[in-house]
C-alpha cells in the first residue's frame, strides 16, 4: 500500500486509491450485513409458513374426520335402540343413512351397522342422487348390494359377494363393541373397495339397554393422500401425516401401502419409505418428540441436515380427537427453497460494490445507507409478522433485488391472512385476530372484556349449485356470496372464509341477541337474490344459495376462539335442521 503511494504521479491518486478501498470495504460489509439481516427475516417467514401450512393441512384433516361424529349421531342418534332383527328396523335405517351420508358426502359417504347375530346393513353413496344399499340378513348368507336413486327410489337386482362377510370380525366391530363413546378403529383395509381406510365406531344398545351392535362410518386415506399429492409445500418440499408409532397415513410424495410379492397389501411404515428425504424428516422427528417429551418442550418447528448435508426447515403438528385419533402431520422444506433468492441478492451485491467504485464515493455512501435502512424495515417487518401481527405494513418503492424481496415479503403476508378464492379473510388470518383480540382484553387493566359477536355461516344449496354448473360456477358463486357478506358489516368486522363453502363473520363491540337477529336477517336478505353470477346461465334458472348461521358471544359463551367457533358451528348445524324439517332444501 506504501509503495504504490510513493509511487504515485498525482495527488488525486494518493487521496482517491484509499477511499476506493474503503468503498469496497465498505460496500461488502454492506452486502454481508443485508445478507445476514435479509437471512433472518427470511428465516423467520419460513417458521411461519411452515406452521401455517401445516395448520392447512390439519384443516383438510379435520374436514375429514370431523364429519364423522355427525354421520354417526344422524345414523343412529344417542339414545336410539336397535331391534334384535334388522329387518325390523330396515326402512327406518335406510332413511336415517341416506341423510347420514348427505351430510358429507365427501368423504363421509359410507356409513354402516353391523349386530351381534352378525347381521349387517350398510348404505354407500356414489353421489348425491345415487347409492347402494348393502345388505346381510343372516350369518349364513353372502351380503348382497342393491343400487337405487333418491332417498326411497326402487331397489335394483340384488348383487351378492363371493366372499362370506361377517361384521362381528371386523377391526370396527371389535374396537366399539366394550367402548362407552365413539372410538376409532385401527387402520385396515376395507372388505368391499379395498382401500386403506380408517372407521370410527359407535356402540348401539338393544331395547334391553344391552349391547345389540355396532354403527361406523369410514374415512379414506386414499382420499387424504391425494389432498396431499395436490398441496404444492415448495419446489423440494414435502408434506405426510403419520400414527405415532411411524406408519403412513398420507404423504405427498410417497406411498402409503406396500405391496408384498404375494400382492398382500399391508401398512408402510415412514422409517421404509423410497424416499430418503422423507426418512431423514421422520428419523429427526422421532428424536425431537423424545427430547420434547422428556423437556416439556412446545416447539414444534426443528431444523436438521439431510443426507446430502443441506439444511432443512420442518415443523409438525398433532391431530387430535375425542374418540382418539391421534395424528402427526408434518412438512419439511430445503433451505434451499427459502434462500435461493437470498444468495443471488448476495451475488449481487459484490457487483453493485464494483460499480459503486467506478461512480463515486458520495453515491457508493448514500446506496449503503439505503440499501442498510431497507433491509432493517423488512427485518423488523418479519419479526413483527412473526409474533402473530398479520396487518403490517410495509411501504419500499424499489426496483432491485431488495425491492423484489419486500415485494414477494408482502405477497407472501398476503397470502398468510387473505384467503385466494373469495378475497376475504382467510382461516389462519381469522383464529390469529380472535386469538389476539382476546388476549389484549385479557391483559386490559379495569379487567373488562371487549365483547364481540360471533357468526358461523354454511351456504344451504351451494353443493347443487357446485354440482350441476361445475367449479368455476361454483367459485364464482363463493367470491359474489363473500363480496355480498361485506355488504351486510361495518368496515372494522371481519368477513373469513372458514373452508368450502363456510363463513365466519365477527363484528366487534357488540354481543347482544338482538343485534344477532338482525344481522341475520340482514345476510338472509342480501343472499336471497339471485346470483349475479349466475344470470345468464339456463341450467342456473331457478337457483338461488341461502345459509344457515350459528351464533356466539365473546365472551359470555366462550373466552377462547375454539370454544366460539365450535359452539357457532354446532348452532349454525342445528339452524340448518331447523331448514331441512321446514322443506328448505
Amino acid at each position: 500500500m506504501i509503495h504504490i503511494l510513493r509511487s504515485s504521479r498525482s495527488l488525486a491518486q494518493v487521496l482517491i486509491l484509499p477511499f476506493i478501498i474503503l468503498i469496497l470495504v465498505l460496500s461488502l460489509l454492506v452486502g454481508f450485513l443485508s445478507y445476514f439481516a435479509g437471512r433472518q427475516a427470511v428465516i423467520s417467514v419460513a417458521d411461519r409458513m411452515l406452521l401455517e401450512t401445516v395448520e392447512r393441512v390439519g384443516l383438510a384433516v379435520d374436514r375429514h374426520v370431523f364429519g364423522a361424529a355427525a354421520v354417526l349421531e344422524t345414523a343412529f342418534p344417542t339414545g336410539l335402540t336397535a331391534a334384535a332383527d334388522i329387518e325390523q328396523d330396515l326402512t327406518a335405517m335406510r332413511s336415517r343413512f341416506w341423510i347420514a351420508t348427505s351430510l358429507h358426502l365427501d368423504p363421509n359417504n359410507y356409513v354402516y351397522y353391523g349386530n351381534r347375530a352378525g347381521q349387517f346393513v350398510g348404505l354407500y353413496r356414489h353421489s348425491m342422487t345415487d347409492g347402494e344399499l348393502r345388505v346381510k340378513n343372516w350369518p349364513a348368507t353372502f351380503r348382497s348390494a342393491y343400487r337405487f336413486s333418491s332417498i326411497d327410489g326402487e331397489l335394483s337386482a340384488p348383487k351378492n359377494e363371493e366372499t362370506n362377510f361377517d361384521p362381528r370380525q371386523r377391526p370396527w366391530y371389535a374396537a366399539a363393541k366394550d367402548a362407552g363413546h365413539d372410538v376409532w378403529s385401527s387402520i385396515y383395509i376395507n372388505f368391499w373397495e379395498k382401500d386403506l381406510v380408517a372407521t370410527r365406531a359407535r356402540r348401539v344398545p338393544g331395547k334391553d339397554g344391552k349391547f345389540q351392535g355396532v354403527v361406523a362410518t369410514d374415512v379414506s386415506l386414499t382420499a387424504l393422500s391425494d389432498f396431499m399429492k395436490n398441496l404444492h409445500v415448495s419446489q423440494h418440499g414435502i408434506a405426510f401425516i403419520i400414527e405415532p408409532d411411524g406408519n403412513l397415513i398420507a404423504s405427498s410424495e410417497s406411498d402409503i401401502v406396500a405391496i408384498d410379492q404375494d400382492g398382500e397389501v399391508g401398512r408402510l411404515n415412514a422409517a421404509d419409505s423410497r424416499s430418503r428425504f422423507l426418512r431423514d424428516t421422520y428419523g429427526t422427528l422421532q428424536q425431537r418428540l423424545a427430547a420434547v417429551e422428556n423437556s416439556g418442550a412446545v416447539e414444534r418447528t426443528f431444523t436438521f441436515d439431510d443426507g446430502d448435508g443441506e439444511p432443512v426447515y420442518a415443523a409438525y403438528s398433532w391431530i387430535r380427537d375425542d374418540a382418539g385419533l391421534s395424528w402427526i402431520t408434518v412438512v419439511a422444506v430445503p433451505r434451499s427453497d427459502f434462500m435461493g433468492t437470498l444468495d443471488n441478492n448476495a451475488r449481487w451485491t459484490v457487483v453493485i460494490a464494483g460499480v459503486a467504485i467506478i461512480i463515486a464515493l458520495l453515491t457508493g455512501l448514500s446506496i449503503v445507507h439505503w440499501v442498510v435502512r431497507d433491509v432493517r424495515r423488512l427485518s423488523r417487518a418479519a419479526t413483527r409478522i412473526g409474533k402473530g401481527q398479520m396487518n403490517v405494513k410495509l411501504r419500499i418503492e424499489r426496483r432491485d433485488e431488495i425491492g423484489q424481496l419486500a415485494r414477494n415479503f408482502m405477497e407472501m403476508q398476503t397470502e398468510l391472512s387473505t384467503d385466494k378464492l373469495t378475497g376475504v379473510t382467510s382461516r389462519a388470518a381469522l383464529l390469529r385476530y380472535l386469538d389476539a383480540a382476546i388476549q389484549s382484553t385479557r391483559k386490559s387493566p379495569d379487567g373488562e372484556f371487549e365483547v364481540f359477536t360471533l357468526l358461523f355461516l354454511d351456504l344451504n344449496r351451494f353443493k347443487a349449485i357446485n354440482d350441476k354448473l361445475g367449479h368455476q360456477y361454483g367459485d364464482q358463486t363463493l367470491i359474489e356470496v363473500g363480496q355480498r357478506l361485506r355488504q351486510a358489516v361495518r368496515e372494522n368486522d371481519i368477513v373469513a372464509r372458514y373452508g368450502g363453502d363456510e363463513f365466519v363473520i365477527v363484528c366487534w363491540g357488540v354481543a347482544t341477541t338482538a343485534f344477532a337477529d338482525r344481522l341475520r336477517t340482514k345476510l338472509d336478505d342480501l343472499l336471497r337474490p339471485p346470483l349475479d353470477c349466475l344470470a345468464g346461465v339456463p341450467e342456473a334458472a331457478g337457483m338461488t344459495v341461502g345459509t344457515s348461521i350459528g351464533v356466539a358471544f365473546y365472551p359470555a359463551d366462550g373466552r377462547d376462539a375454539e370454544t366460539l367457533i365450535k359452539l357457532a358451528d354446532q348452532g349454525m348445524y342445528e339452524h340448518k335442521a331447523t331448514g331441512r324439517r321446514a322443506g328448505d332444501r
